[in-house]
C-alpha cells in the first residue's frame, strides 16, 4: 500500500501517470474485498481535489466497515473546500451514518457555505447526526447559528443539548 500513499509526491510532467494512479486507487476503494486496502485507498485519496476522488470518497461513506467510512470522511475533510458540495449533499442521504460523517467533516472544514446545511441538520431524526451538526456549528463560529442552537438546547437527547450549549458558548 505504500505506493498508494505516495501519490501526492509526483514531479512536474507526471500528470498523466498521476491521473492513472488516482483512478487505480479509486478502483481499489470501490472494489477491493479487503477492508484494510479500502481504508488505505481512502487515506491515499485524501487531500486530492479531483472530482472523481471526491465522489469516490463520498460513496465510501456507505462502506460497511467503520474504519473505511472514517478514512473516507477524513479524506473529504482534508480535501477541504472542494468537497463541500458533496458533503452538503451527503447530509440528505438516507443512511444516518453517512449524514453523521458528513456533518463531522463539514464542521472540521470550517467553511461558511456549510452553515445553512448544518442548521437544517439540527432537526435530523437521528440524535447522533444532530449532535455532530451542533458540534460542527460550534466550530464554524457563525452567529446566525445562535437561534437554531438555542432551540437545540431543548433537544430530547442529553448529548445534543450539551453540544448545543458548548457551541453557543463558543459563539460567545
Amino acid at each position: 500500500m505504500s505506493s498508494l500513499i505516495s501519490m501526492n509526491g509526483d514531479r512536474k510532467g507526471d500528470q498523466g501517470s498521476s491521473a492513472a494512479r488516482v483512478q487505480s486507487v479509486i478502483k481499489t476503494l470501490q472494489t477491493h474485498a479487503d477492508p484494510f486496502s479500502r481504508r488505505d485507498a481512502a487515506i491515499a485519496l485524501g487531500g486530492i481535489p479531483d472530482d472523481s476522488a471526491i465522489e469516490a470518497l463520498s460513496q465510501a461513506l456507505h462502506d460497511p466497515v467503520k474504519d473505511v467510512r472514517a478514512a473516507a470522511a477524513a479524506g473529504l475533510d482534508s480535501v477541504s473546500q472542494p468537497a463541500i458540495g458533496a458533503l452538503n449533499a451527503d447530509l440528505a442521504d438516507r443512511n444516518w451514518v453517512v449524514r453523521y460523517r458528513a456533518a463531522k467533516a463539514l464542521g472540521s472544514i470550517k467553511d461558511e457555505r456549510s452553515v445553512s446545511a448544518l442548521i437544517r441538520t439540527l432537526e435530523d431524526r437521528r440524535d447522533h447526526v444532530r449532535y455532530m451538526a451542533a458540534r460542527g456549528l460550534g466550530k464554524l463560529g457563525e452567529r446566525r447559528a445562535a437561534g437554531p442552537l438555542s432551540a437545540a438546547c431543548a433537544d430530547e437527547n442529553e448529548f445534543v443539548r450539551r453540544a448545543a450549549r458548548e457551541a453557543l458558548a463558543a459563539l460567545g
